[in-house]
């Protein structure tokens, strides 16, 4: 029983021995694992870390100062273009700023007479905050006239007209013709992205008022003498006047360019002279209408009145600042072609392509701001200005007629493109006239207010040119 027993407490102590080796085992494992783990997360992290500083190190930064907002889907377009380059181009950061953040005022505000003043401030010491920025050929006018310079772009801004990917991006017609390049002091500084019209806006209220549907398209100067015609008839037994034209923006004369042009043909080959002539005996029939009497005022370029007016003269642009001034109003506004002379055809139509950004020769990150350049250049983006703006580009574009819409922008855009091919001409009389820009008193103010007839206006412009 004894030895029994003994051999018992032997198996004991042997089996305890196996445990605590067998614990130690354990514990010795766990240890070196855990330890294992974490000397690996730590280099796991470093190296994370390592990976970031290099990233981070490898991004540049492209300071951009940019255009459209409050502008609707315009300032859509400008938001999806950094962020897209930015997909597209990972190792740079788009900073994207607008004037009314640069210079510290409210969205409401006009920013641009401060942004023009600090572009003379950039050219005068060749030093630039920005990378790419705003200068449209306003901008580019505005510096040239103040600093008496009409080519400091050739000094101070690039020049893409050589470039094949930026001639491959264009129409051939806007490259084509002196006047978009001619803007920018014979430079082509970038995209030639937006277009616009100059546009007859006709209200709907008005026309309810008058008893008249104003015709959309091919509108004829004896149409529009008639609605003219129709105006007077209600003031005169009316209190509450209707301005036949509102030229809070533009003057008429951009109307009777476009009577001019279309006058002079397609081929161009009319007698300018003549051609006047015969617009300027249409103005004095419409000058006994008081076509250009202003019954109402406007605070600013962007105001709507539009109980007020039967036309509102002004560029395609503004409808994006009605919508932010007057919502409602702007529901009731129409796009209407000019007219034309009867039975003729302009070779092209009242508007412009414009360059909206520029590119510093200076610029501190040049390289990558040509990078954005040729992005904006892209098929991509002029098919998204064209379904967001409902205006022509002077980008090439897949897009087809098609798929313009319905709405009246779109119905209109369809009529222009196929009436003029996208050929769009913002010359002076003189130029759209004579070829060349003249120093010509026009009388077209006088004519149309009737302070002077046709042939007394002929007359005193022959003197001049002859």
């Amino acid at each position: 029983m004894l030895t029994f027993i003994t051999t018992i407490k032997e198996k004991i102590l042997m089996n305890k021995s196996v445990f605590a080796l067998l614990a130690g085992l354990m514990f010795f494992t766990l240890f070196f694992s855990c330890s294992t783990n974490q000397n690996s997360k730590k280099n796991t992290t470093q190296e994370e870390a390592k990976g970031s500083v290099k990233h981070e190190s490898a991004t540049s930064k492209v300071r951009w100062l940019g255009q459209w907002y409050g502008e609707g889907k315009k300032e859509v377009l400008v938001r999806e273009m950094a962020r897209e380059f930015e997909l597209l181009n990972q190792d740079v950061d788009v900073d994207l700023t607008f004037p009314y953040q640069a210079v510290g005022i409210d969205s409401f505000g006009d920013p641009f007479r401060r942004v023009t003043d600090s572009i003379i401030k950039w050219v005068g010491t060749n030093t630039w905050p920005y990378d790419i920025l705003v200068c449209d050929k306003y901008f580019y006018n505005d510096v040239s006239r103040l600093t008496n310079n009409s080519n400091w772009g050739q000094t101070y801004l690039v020049d893409f007209k050589n470039e094949k990917w930026y001639k491959d991006s264009h129409k051939e017609y806007v490259l084509a013709t002196d006047e978009y390049t001619g803007n920018f002091g014979g430079i082509a500084p970038g995209a030639f992205l937006e277009g616009s019209w100059n546009l007859l806006f006709t209200s709907s209220v008005v026309e309810d008022k008058l008893g008249i549907k104003v015709k959309n398209y091919d509108m004829t100067i004896d149409d529009f003498i008639g609605y003219a015609q129709k105006v007077h008839a209600y003031n005169q037994s009316h209190s509450d006047k209707i301005t036949f034209c509102a030229t809070n923006y533009a003057t008429m004369e951009t109307v009777v360019n476009q009577l001019i042009s279309s006058e002079l043909g397609a081929s161009r080959t009319a007698d300018p002279l003549v051609a006047l002539a015969n617009v300027y005996n249409k103005l004095e029939i419409l000058s006994q209408y008081l076509p250009d009497k202003q019954y109402h005022k406007y605070s600013t370029d962007r105001e709507l009145k539009h109980e007020d007016a039967l036309f509102h003269l002004h560029l395609t642009w503004v409808t994006m600042f009605w919508q932010r001034t007057n919502p409602e109003g702007e529901k009731k506004m129409r796009p209407c072609e000019y007219p034309s002379m009867n039975g003729k055809t302009a070779s092209a139509y009242s508007g412009t392509y414009n360059c909206i950004f520029v590119i510093p020769k200076n610029a501190k990150n040049r390289e990558a701001a040509t990078r954005l350049m040729k992005f904006i250049c892209s098929v991509d983006v002029a098919e998204k200005w064209e379904s967001y703006s409902k205006c022509p580009t002077g980008l090439k574009s897949r897009m087809s007629m098609s798929e313009f819409g319905t709405d009246d922008f779109s119905n209109f855009s369809k009529h222009l493109t196929k009436k003029y091919d996208n050929r769009l001409v913002d010359a002076t009389m003189s130029k759209n006239l004579f070829g060349k820009n003249l120093n010509v008193n026009f009388f077209t103010t006088d004519v149309l207010r009737g302070e002077m007839t046709a042939s007394q206006a002929i007359s005193n412009i022959k003197r001049q040119v002859r």
